[in-house]
């Protein structure tokens, strides 16, 4: 009977621990500190900035993961390839956490006496917190101390709770949408609020500047405004693409400058490409760890969007209010008078209302104001097709729980059709309670004009145009760059096409 007893006490005093394989190396963990273990996502967001034993992010169920490379911190050689890797989803005192494996191995209960403990030598716990002597000391396993993760440099800390509950979600679906221009930076998406951009631009032949550097490229002249532009590559720590100069006039070129504010001066960020106007809620976003305490986090969050990647959206105070960026926007208005020379040497007269436009191609060079816009998606490949709709219609796309008509403009203008209607992209209007997609063939930029340079579309042209696109575009103006943008207004349009209702 009290051998019995004694028996189980011992049994009692065992611990489960799960084995890992990283390389050559097995370490164990214990169970009670493993949430669950996943296979190797196929979707990794990564971050810029972050530390570089940090391998990304990835959406875990509606929560931002991120994925820790085990074998960078414990100076393992790089296996290669991770088809086939685990991610082991750990508790730790900071948050929680990806541990990166090659392989999963066996679940081990374990008396207490097989456990010897390590301590750093400082006292600290290391990474590996002890052993654990199998099989008559024949086989030793590394014990994996999860809260020594802390101390690694930059450690991802948590900013709430990245989980959306249920009563979120259910405010999401009232809470008022966003809008945010997206952009690419090598193969990072990122975005900034539509409140945030005074502009977008082509890349111009910049000016020098005797502030420049390999992060300051130069600056331009912007109606007068002296603005230096930023690689923003490198602010963000990747790779850069640019060139110390720029060809002017090349359209073959992506790139553009996005232009911000910066109190009463502007400055420029140039990136790879502007892609689109994406839609989101404050609710939705995924909460995106911080990895410098002394550092306000420079991202907002996360946008998560299905098959397609993620997005990071910038926090603009931040990224304003960075040391950085204060000193290069700064040090050109201290050296630089901004001056409208050829506006006063011209005497041109400025009516001081500026509009801000999205600029598309369908055919030609087109605008709308981007308050007639909600956003701008890729052309969806599956769509409900209406009976008996007029041949414009495309189809009708369920959009977050609203159905979309998407309207073919070249079919709705007489244009010639599309070859391959794949690439092209879908402008999202609102008519009250009905939303339209314009169909277009590609976005252009965002600018800004005075509305004193409108001038009216001249009679010969407009009598040359089709009839419905006459009565929805009546103003043209003059780029810089010598190109002629046609303004097309939307809400006539909007208002014609409610009137021929197709569900």
């Amino acid at each position: 009977m009290e051998s019995s007893i004694a028996s189980l006490v011992r049994q009692d005093a065992a611990e489960m621990f799960g084995s890992f394989h990283l390389g050559d190396t097995e370490l164990v963990l214990p169970v009670a500190a493993v949430q669950e273990v996943v296979n190797y996502p196929s979707v990794v967001t990564q971050v810029p900035l972050a530390p570089s034993y940090l391998l990304g992010l990835f959406n875990l169920r509606g929560r931002l993961i991120p994925i820790v490379h085990l074998g960078e911190v414990l100076e393992l050689p790089e296996r290669g390839p991770r088809e086939g890797a685990k991610i082991a989803i750990v508790e730790f005192r900071q948050g929680r956490v990806g541990l990166l494996f090659d392989a999963t191995g066996e679940i081990l209960r374990v008396p207490t006496e097989q456990k010897v403990m390590f301590s750093g030598s400082d006292g600290a716990p290391s990474m590996i917190g002890g052993a654990l002597k199998l099989d008559g000391g024949q086989r030793i396993l590394q014990i994996l101390n999860v809260d020594a993760l802390h101390r690694l440099p930059d450690m991802p800390m948590p900013r709430g709770d990245a989980q959306a509950s249920d009563p979120a979600r259910l405010r999401a679906a009232q809470g008022q949408r966003r809008q945010g221009v997206s952009f690419r930076v090598n193969d990072t998406r990122l975005a900034l609020p539509m409140g945030a951009i005074h502009e977008i631009i082509r890349v111009p032949e910049l000016l020098s500047s005797v502030l420049a550097s390999e992060l300051c490229l130069g600056m331009l002249n912007l109606r007068g405004n002296t603005v230096p532009v930023v690689d923003f590559a490198r602010f963000l720590g990747l790779p850069s693409t640019a060139s110390p100069t720029a060809v002017a006039g090349d359209f073959e070129d992506a790139r553009r400058i996005v232009v911000l504010r910066q109190k009463d001066m502007d400055f420029g960020l140039l990136v790879d490409d502007v892609e689109s106007i994406v839609s989101y809620r404050d609710e939705e976003l995924l909460v995106i760890p911080s990895f410098h305490a002394e550092h306000p986090p420079l991202f907002t969050g996360c946008i998560s969007r299905e098959a397609a990647p993620d997005i990071l959206l910038i926090d603009e105070l931040a990224l304003l209010s960075d040391a950085t960026v204060a000193d290069i926007t700064q040090g050109h208005r201290e050296l630089y008078t901004v001056e409208s020379t050829a506006e006063r040497g011209q005497g041109k007269r400025r009516s001081g209302v500026r509009e801000t436009y999205v600029t598309f191609r369908l055919e030609q060079l087109m605008g709308m104001r981007i308050d007639q816009l909600r956003e701008v998606i890729d052309f969806p490949n599956d769509m409900m097709q209406p009976p008996g709709a007029p041949d414009y219609v495309r189809g009708i796309l369920n959009l977050r729980r609203k159905l979309v008509t998407i309207i073919d403009m070249r079919s709705l203008y007489g244009m010639k059709s599309y070859a391959d209607v794949r690439a092209a992209k879908v402008l999202v209007v609102e008519n009250d309670d009905e939303k339209f997609g314009l169909v277009v063939d590609a976005i252009e930029n965002i600018v800004t004009i005075d509305v004193a340079d409108k001038l009216g579309v001249p009679g010969v042209l407009r009598n040359q145009i089709d009839p419905a696109l006459r009565n929805d575009m009546r103003d043209v103006v003059e780029l810089p760059d010598q190109r002629t943008l046609l303004l097309l207004d939307a809400s006539p349009l909007k208002e014609r096409l409610s009137g021929r209702t197709v569900h």
